[in-house]
């Protein structure tokens, strides 16, 4: 079990890296699409199942449930500016 909890935290940092980057260069919205799975996923799987505290397995689950749902969310916007300029 030693070797998932590294991992998970090695996961951890490098998303927390990732999303201090995006930060710092004022994209906000890519930053929380990169961080809330991370975190969400680290909260489900370490506290959740790991420890067996069912309320940051639900905490984990819906940070990942808004992050990815950030990430669909800036997908549908792209791809509508996409249609409009390939429209003109």
């Amino acid at each position: 079990m030693q070797i998932a909890t590294v991992l998970l935290v090695l996961m951890l940092v490098l998303g927390s890296v990732s999303a201090v980057g995006h930060a710092r260069k004022g994209r906000w919205g890519k930053a929380a699409e990169v961080f809330l799975p991370v975190l969400g996923t680290n909260l489900m799987l370490l506290g959740g199942v790991d420890r067996h505290i069912p309320l940051l397995f639900w905490l984990g689950i819906l940070l990942l449930a808004g992050g990815l749902g950030l990430d669909a969310l800036s997908l549908w916007r792209a791809r509508g500016t996409d249609r409009e300029a390939a429209s003109r």
